[in-house]
C-alpha cells in the first residue's frame, strides 16, 4: 500500500509540475487575464474571415466576438522556428512595422518595460504583398508576442495588453484552421475598433502545434482527488 501511495504522490507532483509553462512541450499560449472585446465592428471582421476562408478549427464560421480566445503571449521551451503569414489589411492607412517581441520578466507580475525587447520588424504594413510569409526563430525558455510600431512613430501596440500605453487590447486572438490568427487595431486609443488593420496567421514550422496554459487549480483538485482515493483504498484494506 505504501508503494501505491508513493506512486500516487509522484503522479500528482508530475502533474503539478506540468502545470508550469516552463515544462510545456508544444508552444504554449499564455493567458494573462485578457477579457472579451465586445465593441468590435463585427461586420467588417466577420466578412473578412469569410472571404479569406479562415474558420474555427471545426470548420464553422468565425464570430469575431464570441470566438475570441483570451491569450496575449506565447512560450516555447525549446529553440523553435515559426512562420507568420501576412494576410493583408482592411481599411488602414498606416505604415506600421510589424514584428516579434520577447519578454524576460514574469508576465503574470506587473509589467516592466526593462524586460521587453522589440526585435527587428518582419515587414511594414501597406508596403508588402498580401499572403507573404516570414520565418523567425525564438530561443528556448522565451515568452514572446507580436507588436506594431504605430505608423513608425516609436509607440508600440502589442499583444500583451499591460505593455500598451493606452491599456487597451490591440490584438484579437482566434484559434483557426490556420493555427492562430491574430487581428490588430493599429491606432493608439482604439481608433475605429475594426481590428482589421493588420491580420496574420501564426504557426510553428515543425508542426508541433500549440497547448493552452493549464490552470494550476485543475491539477490541485486532481491531486486532492487522487489522495482521497488512496485514503479510501487504505481504509478498505484495514477493515
Amino acid at each position: 500500500m505504501k508503494k501505491k501511495l508513493v506512486t500516487l504522490c509522484t503522479t500528482v507532483l508530475s502533474l503539478l509540475l506540468l502545470s508550469s509553462p516552463v515544462l510545456a512541450t508544444p508552444t504554449t499560449v499564455v493567458s494573462l487575464g485578457d477579457t472579451l472585446v465586445e465593441n468590435v465592428r463585427t461586420s467588417n471582421l466577420n466578412t473578412w474571415f469569410k472571404n479569406e476562408v479562415i474558420t474555427n478549427t471545426d470548420g464553422s464560421e468565425i464570430d469575431s466576438v464570441e470566438d475570441q480566445v483570451q491569450y496575449e503571449l506565447f512560450y516555447t521551451d525549446t529553440s523553435r522556428e515559426y512562420e507568420v503569414e501576412f494576410l493583408g489589411i482592411g481599411q488602414a492607412g498606416y505604415h506600421s512595422p510589424f514584428g516579434v517581441f520577447t519578454y524576460t520578466g514574469n508576465p503574470s507580475a506587473e509589467f516592466d518595460e526593462a524586460y521587453i525587447t522589440y526585435q527587428n520588424p518582419l515587414f511594414v504594413q501597406n508596403e508588402v504583398d498580401d499572403y507573404t510569409t516570414y520565418n523567425f526563430t525564438i530561443e528556448a525558455g522565451s515568452y514572446f508576442g507580436f507588436y506594431l510600431d504605430a505608423n513608425g512613430s516609436g509607440r508600440y501596440v502589442t499583444t500583451m495588453v499591460s505593455s500598451n500605453s493606452d491599456d487597451l487590447d490591440h490584438a484579437l486572438f482566434f484559434e483557426t484552421n490556420k493555427g492562430y490568427t491574430i487581428a490588430f487595431e493599429d491606432i493608439i486609443g482604439g481608433g475605429d475598433k475594426d481590428y482589421e488593420d493588420l491580420i496574420v496567421n501564426f504557426t510553428p514550422t515543425d508542426d508541433s502545434g500549440f497547448a493552452a496554459t493549464p490552470e494550476p487549480g485543475t491539477f490541485v483538485l486532481l491531486g486532492f482527488g487522487l489522495i482521497g482515493l488512496a485514503g479510501f483504498g487504505r481504509k478498505r484494506i484495514l477493515k
